[in-house]
């Protein structure tokens, strides 16, 4: 089974503080989209792999290159608007795959043992959304203040969201030109539901400096 990801790379970040696209940041000397593209070549060194990058981000992008030369067997794509319009542009260039991910290019620290857990379902399943208990109490805010949420009926949702490419392809024709910020939802949209596997806690999104200090901590401790 032909595989493939899509790694989204095309915001800004502004909550990083930095002139420099996060995407780009330093983790441990390598850019954190290098970590994102490299978990997944471990995994599976024939991947097809597409990137998607923002308009005015090839100057970043060049010297990145230079330094990884493995990366010219990345496609690269053009990013939208929108985070919907970004992976539309990058399924039309993925070809020759099955089952492709869609991993946000800034989750560095996603495991091996989830990406084998989500690629296997969604190739047998059609869709397979990595997600992780919630270990917070969480409220609801309403008209008179806030209520309770059970917990137990909520999950934290992460990337990849891995999928058969012609099953999320035609969820994005099914959609159109409406902008949706999370892939599941687009494919929920087409078939009704989407499949939840295991993810692993250490896969997060780097948002904020604390957040990447706190990559460089679980990147220590192996993991």
């Amino acid at each position: 089974m032909k595989q493939g990801v899509l790694v989204v790379a095309a915001g800004r970040g502004q909550r990083m503080g930095s002139e420099t696209p996060k995407q780009f940041l330093e983790l441990k000397g390598k850019p954190l989209l290098v970590h994102s593209l490299e978990r997944f070549r471990d995994f599976d060194p024939g991947i097809r792999m597409v990137v998607v990058l923002g308009n005015g981000m090839e100057p970043f992008w060049e010297p990145v290159l230079k330094a990884h030369p493995w990366l010219h067997e990345v496609t690269l794509a053009t990013g939208g608007t929108e985070r919907s319009n970004s992976v539309r542009n990058g399924l039309a260039v993925m070809s020759g795959v099955e089952v492709v991910g869609i991993h946000d290019a800034v989750r560095p620290l996603v495991s091996r043992d989830t990406l084998e857990r989500t690629y296997a379902h969604a190739a047998q399943h059609g869709s397979a959304i990595p997600a992780v208990d919630m270990e917070d109490s969480v409220r609801r805010l309403t008209g008179r203040g806030s209520e309770a949420v059970d917990r137990s009926t909520l999950k934290r949702i992460q990337t990849p969201q891995v999928f058969q490419l012609h099953r999320i392809r035609e969820a994005y024709d099914f959609v159109g030109e409406q902008v949706f910020t999370d892939d599941a939802a687009v494919y929920e949209a087409c078939y009704g539901s989407v499949d939840l596997v295991k993810g692993n806690r250490e896969n997060l999104k780097i948002t904020t400096p604390a957040d990447l200090r706190l990559a460089e901590a679980l990147l220590d401790l192996g993991h």
